[in-house]
């Protein structure tokens, strides 16, 4: 993984990382589908990992204002445990849920119950790399009802169960 640790980087030198990333993922498509996921996750983490400087900044033009991107995004990040509804992200942008709702896919690109579920699935990829805690309660820490619930999202989003990933990103032993 690379880890993106500086608070000092570039908007460029972030772009370069995610070019080199998906450059690997495109070389990686005659090795199999497991090597290129294994990149663009890299690349989902590296993005987030970015500091609140390189996230969408909103638009004048129908998006969210910098403000609510960063209001809403900690929100979301803070009650990843917990059910989150669309409602309660529009009130931390102050607007109504159809207001709120548009906006928001325009300045993030997908729905925002989708961008739950990505941030859910970005926190458990962490918690699997960094410890040996059970799926199941991975599972519920992240904000899924279940670890059937969970692998199904996984599965979904990155074409393969929590346990075949975290086999995959095991931790080389150091000689």
């Amino acid at each position: 993984m690379i880890p993106y640790t500086s608070r000092t980087a570039t908007l460029s030198d972030l772009r370069d990382q995610l070019i080199k990333l998906l450059d690997d993922a495109e070389a990686a498509l005659p090795r199999g589908q497991e090597a290129v996921r294994a990149s663009l996750l890299e690349a989902l983490n590296l993005l987030s990992q970015a500091p609140p400087e390189v996230w969408p900044q909103g638009s004048l033009h129908g998006g969210l204002a910098g403000w609510q991107v960063k209001r809403v995004a900690t929100f979301v990040d803070t009650h990843l445990d917990s059910t989150i509804h669309v409602i309660d992200m529009a009130c931390q942008a102050r607007l109504s849920l159809s207001h709120f709702s548009h906006a928001f896919r325009h300045t993030f690109g997908e729905p925002p119950l989708a961008y739950v579920t990505r941030r859910r699935l970005l926190k458990a990829c962490e918690m699997m790399r960094s410890g040996t805690e059970p799926l199941s309660s991975i599972a519920r820490e992240c904000g899924f009802y279940d670890q059937s619930h969970f692998t199904r999202h996984f599965h979904r989003r990155l074409g393969m169960t929590p346990q075949s990933w975290r086999r995959l990103h095991a931790e080389e032993p150091n000689d």
